[in-house]
């Protein structure tokens, strides 16, 4: 899985091919943009920035944007997943849009992939994609777009900048499509300290029994998306991440380090993230450069490149972890 390691210097050399269309657009005003976010429009950290980095891409172009959000990370179920995807069908239906952006792996499977091949259809531009993308039959004529891709060794370079000397660590998680990808992806990686186990749970029982299992047998956790454990089985309510993270800081006592967007405001010490405004910034700047005429071959499908450096000193302190100046100095965002 996630065999695309090409970074932003072809993606960034395409859109800055584009030329001085991706500030002042010529020709595109009153043309329509359709976005599907697979998730509810206020999931902050993800949701909320790419839909700023796309609204970042139009800034200025007269172009009409209108948004679907298929809300499947609060609504997990099959039977809803599906009825979203045809939700979304059919706004964009009533839309008609010159273009669509559709963000994030749901949006894929049950939106794009069963549009994609119809008469008349539009293009779509992705991004924030984890799988491969041959999972949803791409390349085609009409798709092209970003890949997501976690910063899981500069992470641990990161983490091992600060704590020299860690080893051992072992990976936790919500268990999802998104995770499942993730672990299978880190098991490809030749990494700076052994992986020693991977947990994807459920509920917050789960949760702490993983803690307990590796808090003796490592020198620190590695965390990925934790959006989706329950308090119980059944229940409806998610636990927030926040809590999580602190579960295990007090019950491990140990350095952690995190690969998503939100880590560092949730109390993990360190990590690189994807910058989700610039995934969205990026597929806003592919739709726009097609909406000028440019066609979809002029754009490979490539991740996006910069990660956003996360610290939380407040972390550090508790963990009497001094973190030198030059690493602070660099931080995309900083918990203090």
């Amino acid at each position: 899985m996630f065999k695309y390691k090409v970074k932003l210097g072809i993606i960034g050399l395409a859109l800055l091919a584009a030329g001085p269309g991706l500030v002042m657009a010529s020709g595109v005003g009153g043309k329509k943009i359709l976005v599907v976010h697979s998730y509810h429009e206020t999931q902050k950290g993800h949701v909320v920035e790419m839909t700023e980095g796309i609204e970042e891409a139009f800034a200025g172009t007269g172009v009409r944007l209108d948004y679907f959000h298929m809300d499947t990370k609060r609504r997990t179920d099959p039977a809803w997943k599906t009825e979203a995807g045809i939700l979304a069908a059919r706004e964009m239906d009533r839309i008609r849009p010159d273009v669509v952006i559709a963000m994030d792996d749901n949006a894929q499977e049950y939106f794009v992939t069963r549009q994609m091949g119809l008469d008349n259809a539009p293009v779509f531009v992705f991004g924030g994609v984890n799988a491969e993308i041959s999972d949803y039959g791409y390349p085609r004529s009409n798709v092209t777009g970003v890949l997501e891709r976690p910063n899981i060794r500069e992470s641990l370079e990161l983490l091992l900048k600060i704590k020299p000397g860690i080893k051992r660590i072992a990976m936790l998680s919500d268990k999802s499509r998104t995770t499942d990808l993730f672990v299978s992806y880190c098991r490809t990686l030749d990494l700076p300290a052994e992986v020693v186990g991977f947990a994807q749970v459920l509920t917050l029982d789960e949760w702490e029994r993983a803690i307990d299992t590796y808090k003796d047998r490592v020198d620190a956790f590695g965390l990925y998306a934790l959006r989706t454990v329950r308090e119980g089985p059944g229940d409806a309510d998610h636990v927030p991440e926040s809590r999580l993270v602190d579960i295990l800081n007090r019950r491990a006592g140990l350095p952690t380090v995190g690969f998503f967007d939100t880590a560092a405001r949730s109390g993990v010490l360190c990590g690189i993230s994807v910058s989700m405004k610039e995934q969205g910034y990026a597929a806003g700047a592919m739709a726009l450069a097609i909406l000028e005429g440019r066609p979809v071959s002029d754009f490979p499908i490539v991740p996006t490149g910069r990660g956003r450096i996360q610290l939380n000193l407040r972390t550090a302190e508790a963990l009497d972890l001094p973190i030198d100046w030059k690493i602070i100095s660099k931080a995309d965002v900083l918990v203090k």
